[in-house]
């Protein structure tokens, strides 16, 4: 999914559209917040008309104990939270450091430009 963001690290409120395998064509609305332990909120929904509410998510991306980001992602279709490790610092590419519960998850945040966003 590909949004639109202002030159401000992305905080605020965005809409883009998506397209997934899964889900079909969906509009998104990411919010982006700054935390106070200097981490970033990232509340995520999609939605479309035949389905309404397709997916919601609440992450919170901060530094680990050992220096590398971490995300943690909650989401309706999982009981738990999930912990997500950067693979590599600076790719954008969070993984699970070992897969637990009913989905192995990977997310991938990029900012081609200085007025791009993108979620994967």
């Amino acid at each position: 999914m590909s949004l639109a963001v202002a030159p401000n690290d992305g905080i605020g409120v965005h809409f883009g559209v998506g397209d997934g395998s899964e889900s079909g064509p969906f509009l998104a609305r990411i919010a982006i917040s700054r935390l106070s332990n200097g981490g970033i909120g990232i509340d995520y929904e999609a939605t479309s008309r035949e389905q309404g509410v397709q997916h919601v998510e609440h992450s919170m991306l901060a530094a680990g104990s050992d220096g590398r980001e971490r995300l943690f992602l909650a989401h309706q279709e999982s009981p738990f939270v999930t912990e997500l490790v950067e693979s590599e610092a600076g790719s954008g590419r969070f993984v699970q450091p070992e897969p637990v519960g009913p989905y192995v998850m990977e997310v991938v945040i990029g900012r081609p430009s200085a007025a791009e966003l993108t979620y994967a």
